[in-house]
């Protein structure tokens, strides 16, 4: 029977060997790549001659159950290294921990409720719709996104607070705005007023992919409600799509200003146990922002 000592042992040497990041010696520009053989020699000669070298070149590809063979090295950099190595990994598993967290309560704001909603994910950003989407619509298409909050019948203090959200969607707007261009300077901005009343002066066309540039010039088009070219009905939906993946995107990185993230990130009733296990089995975390995957029936505007 192997040695559990020996196995671990075999098993660190394993996935520092076909690690393609690891580095093992330096090669001349036209010397063949190292073999995997290769690679587990060199590696195992660095942790049998000097265990201190060896997890400062390699620690950082170790997870936890491989930290348990150097336990009993009686040698203070060693153990610095492991600790080091620790405290990484434990960071990455409470990031690993949030993001789960609030992926889960994304799902569930969506399924139930009226948080992510196209009414009120338009009213907490305004000038990021009115750029994706906002100045594409017809005066209809505005009109179903002002009314249709959720099929539910609207009662007079609905009503009231929906006049009091507009005027607040539409202060925000024009401040968000105006603070935008403030920051431009002077030769980058642009009057739409002068520029339509001047004969010989062309308006210049913005693309409908291309409306989240952040020059003043676009931004006032946006706050003086001037749509810039008629879009299709198809990139319609792809530029809702779009305006929904970044408010998505934008609750998962902790950007939502009005939502209490400690209600979520400190609770461990979103924790998916499934999620938990599947994260226990990588290596490491992965920080690329899951993709929303937009059902069908969702893709019409209003």
């Amino acid at each position: 029977m192997e040695d559990p000592a020996v196995r671990l042992k075999n098993s660190i040497l394993e996935l520092v060997s076909q690690n393609k990041e690891a580095y093992f010696k330096s090669q001349q520009k036209d010397e063949p790549d190292l073999s995997t053989s290769e690679k587990w020699k060199i590696a195992e000669g660095i942790l049998d001659k000097n265990v201190p070298t060896f997890l400062q070149r390699y620690g950082k590809y170790l997870n936890e159950d491989h930290l348990v063979y150097f336990e009993s090295k009686d040698d203070y950099e060693v153990q610095y290294y492991v600790e080091q190595r620790r405290a990484e990994l434990k960071k990455a598993t409470n990031k690993s921990v949030v993001r789960n967290r609030r992926l889960e309560a994304l799902k569930r704001l969506a399924e139930h409720g009226e948080y992510f909603s196209e009414k009120e994910m338009k009213r907490r950003n305004p000038l990021l719709f009115e750029e994706l989407v906002g100045q594409f619509l017809t005066n209809d298409e505005k009109f179903q996104f002002e009314t249709t909050g959720g099929g539910e019948p609207t009662s007079f203090a609905t009503y009231f607070m929906d006049i009091v959200e507009k005027d607040y969607a539409a202060s925000k707007l024009k401040k968000e705005v105006e603070s935008d261009a403030s920051m431009m300077p002077a030769a980058d901005s642009c009057s739409i007023g002068s520029a339509e009343s001047s004969p010989g002066v062309s308006r210049k066309v913005v693309l409908w992919g291309e409306m989240t540039g952040s020059s003043a010039g676009s931004k006032q088009m946006v706050l003086e409600n001037s749509r810039l070219q008629e879009v299709t009905e198809d990139e319609k939906c792809i530029l809702l799509n779009e305006f929904r993946s970044k408010v998505f995107s934008d609750f998962l990185g902790g950007k939502d200003d009005e939502f209490d993230y400690s209600e979520v990130d400190e609770n461990m009733d979103y924790d998916d146990l499934c999620t938990i296990e599947q994260d226990k089995q990588e290596d490491y975390f992965d920080a690329e922002s899951p993709k929303i995957v937009m059902d069908e029936d969702s893709n019409s505007v209003g």
